[in-house]
């Protein structure tokens, strides 16, 4: 069992001197105590290296602080103390579980888990660039990391009324923040969870073991058919237009032949299985897992109705309490924006400023490569490399464990990064290159810098900027919309496979980083007057990355297919196909077709008609209208059970187990928490999808996974097949096939089952819905822009050690639930009309 030792408020008296009080604070509405006032620590106003100063933060009726500071350093300090009185329990969680130090104050069950931390970042290279900073963004950080002090303190004085009661229910106390902690929310949340994608040794593994079972060449050619390197029926968020651009070879490789000169062996299955169990420490029971992703739509002045643009953001991160996102408007200093943003974000990555909106999705980019370092057989820390051994680097991570020994960890790194993988018996190591390494700071302030930008000019020469592979999306009050597939996407020489690892020997070295205009999407005001993405391909025949191909089959077509046939759309409307989609079945629209066509013919009363009938007549969504616990149809059960079935008839016997496995899954979410962050169309289905489509299919079928069959005799034995397992399932035909609903579960681990609050403080909503952890909506027109957004379960995740949750806990849960929406204010005018509280702090 993890410890949990109680933490007395006495005992927190005892212990707060660890904490200095140097800042002025108040007692926050968030607390249940709104006040008014002017406060420094002797009435006076303290005075810190960055110089003296005020900022003012005004609370809403919805809880969220809007700041005001003349100075960088007064505002993020505004910023920090606030996001301190609503969320300290989990910032302080968020920074453990990107440092890796959750041990520390949990105990020896997470000691896995910070050494897997530890292992994948260079605390060096963070402090080397925080050093560099020019002095308005190190004020970002610093002053950041002073509001959080500045309401410790408060907490150190008033810990009976103060203190979050989770830090109680964990048994530990909370410490003081620097600026490398803030930075570091950013860099383990978002940089290593969204731009650090890489599947290479797990495909190497499955290409050795399709070698040994079919030889060399169908290997090969069955490796090539699941681990496809593009599929040029893929929807595309650009349409009409295909890559690389004319006259560009960005991203066009030569034909697979022997897999980028690697050792060969069972190197890769060891590699692939070291790297998994890393990854799997990382994800602790309750974990959500990584792959959430968001969607997007926007509408431009071509096609908006009564508005000049329109733009709906469902960043999809995964769903707990407190939530994921909090709300803030920051105003001074430069800044002049509102919006919601991960874990209280120095930079509002979902808002608007005065003049241009933005917003964002996973890009899915490869950005990342593993390279097979030769070790030297007479000394494995050393590696071959331009034709001599060099010496790895090596330091050494100590980990703190609460009650128990201090554990030392080694972490090796080779020229081409942090070694993640080691197997002596074949004498090779593995390491992971990142185009964004030594950049993870300047995607904070290049984002930021975004979000000053006054015109799409000054937006794309920031989004062109930007190191880790995100989605941006913009508009302006006259109505443009943009996109830009953000990057920094490296020229990789002719000779590698990007699916594979590389050759670390030199001979397989990146060429520099492609420029933006050829390496990176981008458009401005696309013809049809709309932009969509669900994390699919930015652009057709654009090169997959080497973890999760896109496919003829995905899911954006929800999106597309409605905003493509309406004649315009208005703000209402876009946010029912918002609504739409988040019940809607992912699959049926590509499977249901091919389903009833099947179905011809055949007797009414035979199983596969009557599972066929059960699809056919669905409305293909997963809702509980009645609220009674169960699906409203059998068509929901009958999709999941034939997706399955399908997967297993289609591939089971073609490819070996261990390949198999990742591709065995439906993807649906289950009746048990965690809910799924959101819910695509999984990599074996798109491969059944394809053998489907047969000739027809933009992915060559060399490999014939039907075996000879016809695809309609397949889908008819996939009919009956889930007709059987259903029937003893639910005792009975298609009527009794009501399967018990997947509820939306707001958890209380965050996505990798780190606690973010304690076990209690689950909630539970209806039916699962795959949309945004927050959807916010922003309106364009000639004289402002107005945002609405929904920040579940509330902007606050404050209880009192008695038990008292804070007004703004939970108060956009039902909110949330009925799809509901409030506004986010804006200017001075709107902000005072709508402030609950005020107070101005001087440091």
């Amino acid at each position: 069992m993890r410890s949990r030792r109680k933490l007395t408020v006495k005992r927190v008296l005892a212990l707060a001197l660890a904490v200095p009080v140097a800042l002025a604070v108040f007692v926050s509405p968030a607390a249940g105590d709104p006040v008014k006032g002017d406060e420094s620590p002797d009435g006076s106003g303290s005075t810190l290296s960055s110089g003296s100063g005020s900022v003012t933060i005004k609370r809403d009726t919805w809880g969220t602080p809007h700041i005001y500071s003349k100075t960088t350093f007064g505002l993020f300090y505004g910023y920090g103390y606030a996001a301190a009185q609503d969320r300290l329990f989990q910032l302080d969680m968020t920074r453990r579980g990107a440092k890796g130090t959750v041990s520390e104050v949990l105990g020896s069950d997470y000691v896995d888990f910070d050494t897997s931390v530890r292992s994948d970042y260079d605390p060096a290279s963070i402090r080397a660039q925080y050093a560099a900073l020019p002095k308005p963004q190190r004020d970002v950080l610093d002053g950041y990391a002073a509001g959080v002090n500045a309401w410790l303190g408060k907490v150190t004085k008033k810990p009976d009324t103060l203190l979050p009661k989770q830090y109680l229910d964990f048994g530990f106390q909370p410490t003081k923040w620097t600026a490398i902690d803030v930075a570091m929310v950013t860099v383990g949340t978002m940089d290593i969870r969204f731009s650090d994608y890489s599947s290479e040794l797990q495909n190497l593994a499955a290409l050795q073991q399709l070698q040994v079972t079919y030889g060399q060449k169908k290997g090969m050619a069955l490796f090539n058919q699941i681990k496809y390197k593009v599929d040029p029926l893929a929807p595309a968020t650009i349409t009409g237009r295909s890559w690389p651009p004319r006259g560009s070879s960005a991203g066009l490789e030569s034909p697979s032949k022997a897999p980028n000169g690697l050792v060969r062996g069972t190197s890769g299955v060891a590699a692939a299985q070291q790297v998994t169990k890393d990854r799997s420490v990382r994800q602790l029971p309750g974990a959500t897992g990584d792959h959430e992703f968001s969607n997007m739509m926007l509408v431009g002045k071509k096609k908006a109705s009564g508005a000049k643009a329109l733009l709906l953001n469902g960043p999809q991160f995964g769903f707990v309490n407190p939530s994921y996102v909090y709300g803030v408007g920051l105003h001074g200093a430069g800044f002049d924006l509102v919006g919601n943003t991960p874990f209280a974000y120095p930079v509002v990555l979902f808002g608007h400023n005065q003049r241009i909106a933005w917003g964002a999705t996973a890009g899915n980019g490869d950005t990342v490569d593993y390279y097979q370092e030769i070790l030297n057989p007479a000394d494995p820390l050393q590696y071959k490399y331009q034709g001599r051994y060099r010496d790895m680097e090596v330091r050494t991570e100590t980990i703190e464990v609460k009650d128990g020994a201090a554990r030392q960890i080694r972490v090796l790194s080779t020229v081409h990064g942090l070694v993640k993988s080691t197997d002596e018996k074949q004498g090779v190591a593995y390491s992971k290159k990142r185009s964004w390494a030594g950049h993870e700071l300047a995607v904070l302030f290049t984002w930021m810098d975004s979000t000053k930008a006054q015109n799409w000019k000054q937006w794309k020469t920031q989004a062109a900027a930007l190191p880790i592979s995100i989605n941006l999306y913009y508009t302006d009050r006259r109505g443009n919309i943009g996109y830009f597939a953000a990057g920094h996407f490296p020229q990789r020489p002719d000779n590698q496979d990007r699916r594979l690892p590389a050759s670390g020997i030199g001979n397989m070295e990146w060429q520099g980083i492609q420029p933006a205009r050829t390496g990176n999407p981008h458009i401005l005001n696309p013809k049809d007057g709309w932009l969509a993405n669900w994390n699919n391909s930015p652009i057709t025949n654009f090169p997959n990355s080497d973890f999760i191909p896109w496919g003829a089959a995905d899911r954006v077509t929800l999106l597309q297919d409605r905003l493509r046939a309406a004649p315009s759309i208005n703000s209402g409307q876009l946010w029912q196909i918002m609504r739409d989609a988040s019940y809607a079945d992912v699959n049926a629209g590509y499977f249901v077709p091919i389903i009833a066509k099947a179905a011809k013919g055949l007797p009414a009363n035979s199983k596969a008609a009557k599972a066929a009938a059960a699809l056919t007549r669905w409305d293909q969504t997963n809702n509980d209208l009645d609220r009674d616990g169960h699906y409203d149809s059998p068509g929901t059960a009958a999709m999941r059970t034939w997706i399955e079935t399908m997967e297993r008839i289609v591939l089971s016997d073609d490819l070996p187990p261990n390949v198999y496995a990742p591709y065995s899954t439906a993807g649906y979410p289950s009746t048990t928490p965690p809910s799924p962050g959101s819910q695509n169309i999984q990599q074996g289905t798109k491969l059944v999808y394809n053998a489907l489509l047969g000739k027809r299919a933009g992915v060559p079928q060399t490999v014939d996974l039907l075996n000879g069959k016809n695809a309609q005799k397949v889908v008819r034995q996939g009919l009956t097949q889930t007709y059987d397992t259903l029937a003893a399932e639910y005792g009975g035909g298609p009527a009794a096939w009501h399967a018990p609903v997947a509820p939306h579960w707001f958890t209380t681990t965050s996505y990798l089952g780190v606690p973010s609050a304690s076990p209690s403080e689950q909630l539970k909503g209806p039916a699962f819905m795959n949309r945004g952890t927050e959807n916010n909506l922003v309106v364009a027109s000639d004289r402002r822009l107005r945002q609405w957004d929904v920040v579940a379960p509330g902007q606050s995740g404050f209880i009192n050690p008695a038990g008292t949750k804070a007004p703004h806990y939970s108060d956009q849960f039902d909110l949330y639930l009925n799809f509901g929406k409030k506004r986010q204010w804006y200017t001075a005018l709107e902000v005072n009309r709508h402030a609950e509280s005020k107070v101005t702090l001087h440091y």
